[in-house]
């Protein structure tokens, strides 16, 4: 193949991943390296299409195949670092997105890379500092505004996650994780039917995306009061840093314990009991809950349409 019939792939292969149509973008690549199997950006590239497909295993050997093939790529040890990330081998992905960036220290798509890696790790402070440079770095890229919105909107700020999201959508209205981001601001403000919309569109551009899946089981569940109830605990006590998760649950359970000692001593023996019960009927809830919700959400998508053709 000539190089223009493979740049010309390559370049299919980038516009079918931006529009979120990964299987074709694997197709086009495929073809490419059947032609010539010496590329390894397009290597590099397989692997990304193929984490996005969940292929976890072959998306690492296309990276191991890239980084062979050229050592010395930032792009393959980028989507070597993706590719572990995905299989939350965390260490390793840190490894490699740091030889990107000494190789690249002024790549977006690698400060991008890193904000996904600590948002994995829980550690969200770093995760939110890389998504703000990655903005910083590449403006124009609809990527990076959109992970930072998901970060402004898990540490508490839905104003700010919500005028992100809006301004990605206003450019690129069919970016799934701005629209899932808009989708939780709505849900959050009540407005379920908005929510909904917003997860459904997600779904007909990439049904298979976790965000878009999650964001219609929550709006299931905010519609359903049995699940509305443990919806909105689970947002309440998962807004935030996973460190205020572990000490609202932490503060939970010693409030608990502490009524069970104090209530004897103040003369009121006859509430441990209901308390105890109460305190079993939540552990209880709060176990069986989650089953619900991924029950009600694959009864929900089997009403969603795709578009036809899709």
């Amino acid at each position: 193949m000539s190089a223009r019939g493979s740049d010309y792939l390559y370049r299919m292969a980038e516009r079918y991943y931006a529009h979120g149509q990964i299987d074709e973008a694997i197709d086009a690549l495929l073809r490419l390296l059947g032609e010539d199997a010496e590329q390894a950006d397009a290597h590099a590239f397989l692997a990304l299409c193929l984490v996005k497909r969940k292929r976890l295993h072959a998306a690492n050997l296309e990276a191991q195949r890239a980084l062979e093939l050229e050592p010395e790529s930032p792009f393959a040890h980028l989507a070597a670092a993706i590719a572990a990330i995905a299989k939350r081998n965390l260490k390793t992905a840190e490894s490699h997105l740091q030889a990107a960036r000494a190789l690249d220290p002024d790549s977006a798509q690698i400060a991008d890379a890193f904000a996904r890696l600590y948002l994995a790790w829980g550690r969200d402070a770093q995760a939110l500092e890389q998504a703000r440079l990655a903005c910083e770095l590449d403006p124009d890229d609809p990527d990076y505004p959109a992970l930072l919105a998901s970060l402004e909107l898990r540490r508490g700020d839905r104003a700010r996650a919500e005028a992100l999201a809006r301004e990605v959508l206003h450019a690129n209205p069919e970016h799934v994780e701005a629209l899932c981001v808009l989708g939780h601001c709505e849900l959050a403000a009540g407005r379920t039917d908005s929510a909904r919309d917003h997860a459904v569109w997600a779904l007909q551009i990439d049904p298979t995306d976790t965000d878009a899946l999650t964001l219609m089981a929550a709006v299931k569940a905010r519609r359903s009061w049995l699940l509305g109830l443990w919806w909105r605990f689970q947002s309440f006590v998962s807004a935030g840093s996973r460190t205020r998760a572990v000490v609202l649950l932490l503060g939970i359970f010693l409030i608990y314990r502490i009524a069970l000692i104090a209530l004897p001593q103040q003369g009121y023996p006859q509430w441990t009991g209901p308390i105890s019960y109460a305190w079993l009927a939540f552990c209880a809830y709060t176990w069986i809950a989650p089953g619900l919700f991924w029950r009600s959400l694959k009864k929900e998508l089997e009403q969603v349409k795709l578009r036809p053709g899709f």
